[in-house]
């Protein structure tokens, strides 16, 4: 079973890697950490593979952090076919680890549910379910850091799109969303962008990003899901569908 325990006030071995716990004695850390001389709270957590972490908070300066000023802003527009389309013109895929390992991971729930309650063998097949998930956790978020870090170094301004991640998630697509983790991508830019000193802006979430266009700011009456390509008729632009989305949501923002 996973959990956790919040401790406050830890004794000095904090400076010598050594994080001592009432009840639990001395635990050695098995990386080096900030040069503080103890912090405000110790998390310890415990997955459902049976893996120790241990978190922590503290106030640091930040202001060493800034990255200098690249003079560059960006518009992002999230999807589920390219998890980012970027007002550059740029498409970054969308990795889709849970669909990958989805056939797998079913043959495996079967598994387990046919095992008795109790047994060694369904522990031993629990553990086998846990460490797909966790290899399906740790390679999206692997993917999201990488975008999220490439995003705050090269752009000093992002605009996103402030989604209803809820409400999306309760429609057809509700596996393939939750699979994207949009949340965890804006929660991303928002702590790296403060300690960066970039700017993140949050357009509207009823705002028609893919209907507008980006050149003359004209709204389009529809735009079917399908419809990956449209033509304004005022300007004449043709437009791609993500990019144009992407390229008014800068605008906007």
């Amino acid at each position: 079973a996973s959990g956790s325990l919040r401790f406050q006030r830890i004794g000095a071995p904090w400076t010598r890697g050594i994080l001592s716990l009432p009840r639990l004695g001395s635990l050695n850390l098995a990386e080096a950490l900030p040069r503080i001389e103890r912090p405000s709270t110790v998390t310890l957590c415990r997955d459902a593979l049976g893996r120790y972490f241990v978190s922590f908070s503290t106030e640091v300066e930040t202001s060493s952090l800034s990255l200098r000023i690249v003079n560059r802003s960006v518009g992002v527009d999230l999807g589920l076919t390219h998890l980012a389309t970027l007002s550059t013109g740029e498409k970054i895929p969308n990795p889709k680890r849970l669909k990958a390992h989805l056939k797998y991971l079913r043959q495996q729930q079967r598994c387990l549910a046919r095992r008795r309650k109790g047994s060694r063998r369904r522990e031993k097949q629990r553990l086998r379910v846990a460490r797909i998930h966790a290899a399906i956790r740790q390679e999206r978020h692997a993917a999201i850091h990488g975008l999220t870090t490439r995003l705050v170094r090269e752009f000093d301004i992002i605009a996103i799109e402030h989604l209803n991640v809820k409400a999306l998630a309760r429609g057809r697509n509700a596996r393939a969303i939750r699979d994207a983790a949009f949340s965890e991508i804006r929660r991303q830019l928002l702590y790296k962008g403060d300690a960066a000193g970039r700017v993140l802006l949050e357009v509207d979430r009823w705002f028609p990003s893919s209907k507008t266009c980006w050149k003359c700011r004209h709204v389009l009456g529809e735009l079917r899901l399908d419809q990956r390509q449209w033509t304004c008729p005022r300007c004449g632009t043709v437009h791609d569908r993500d990019i144009n989305a992407a390229r008014s949501i800068l605008l906007e923002g």
